[in-house]
């Protein structure tokens, strides 16, 4: 395997694992007496929860190969969603993959 391809497999890893261990993963939001869950569309968790207090978008690209050199790249945009209800709920982060929930972690009481 190439060195850079094993560089951003690694740095992958390490940002995954890093951001696992800070929250705590969940299959549903409810934010103002609706539930948001894996699979919803985004402009479902905006009409339910309203805009994010931080969103931020990005790519993220996965390699899938053979041992030959043989392989696909697959692209996805990724939208990093942060929804902050005040000091007495908790705060979520929803990760979407092109446009559908993908992830929902609880990140501790807002502020």
């Amino acid at each position: 395997m190439k060195p850079v391809l094993c560089f951003i497999l690694l740095t992958l890893f390490v940002s995954t694992m890093a951001t696992s261990a800070l929250a705590a993963t969940s299959d549903t939001l409810s934010c103002s007496g609706s539930v948001v869950s894996l699979g919803d569309f985004a402009s479902d968790v905006v009409r339910k929860c309203g805009q994010p207090a931080y969103a931020a978008q990005r790519e993220q690209k996965i390699v899938e190969g053979d041992l030959l050199g043989d392989h696909t790249v697959t692209t996805f945009v990724i939208d990093d969603w942060t929804f902050n209800f005040g000091p007495t709920q908790f705060q979520y982060r929803l990760l979407l993959r092109n446009g559908k929930v993908w992830r929902i972690e609880n990140t501790g009481y807002g502020f």
